[in-house]
């Protein structure tokens, strides 16, 4: 196995991770967060595409979207104006 594909595995107290992080340099502090940005996004895709409920709440907006049962934004904020229930 060569040495760039050797895993190493350790555990850091998350209260030294926070400190090592507090240490970053700005551009890596934001290269940091954009990864984790990422990641979350794509564990929190997950798990709501593996929630039935969510996928059957999107499955019925989709439906009354291809059925036109919609409002467009033009449309919603003309009508908001006309009652008087927004500042649009």
């Amino acid at each position: 196995m060569a040495a760039q594909d050797k895993q190493l595995e350790f555990q850091i107290p998350f209260s030294t991770l926070v400190s090592l992080v507090e240490q970053l340099e700005l551009e890596d502090a934001l290269t940091l967060r954009n990864r984790l940005d990422e990641m979350l996004a794509q564990r929190e895709d997950a798990l709501m595409l593996s929630n039935p409920q969510v996928m059957a709440e999107i499955h019925e907006a989709l439906a009354e979207y291809k059925a036109g049962e919609y409002v467009t934004l033009p449309k919603l904020k003309k009508e908001l104006k006309a009652t008087g229930e927004s500042d649009v």
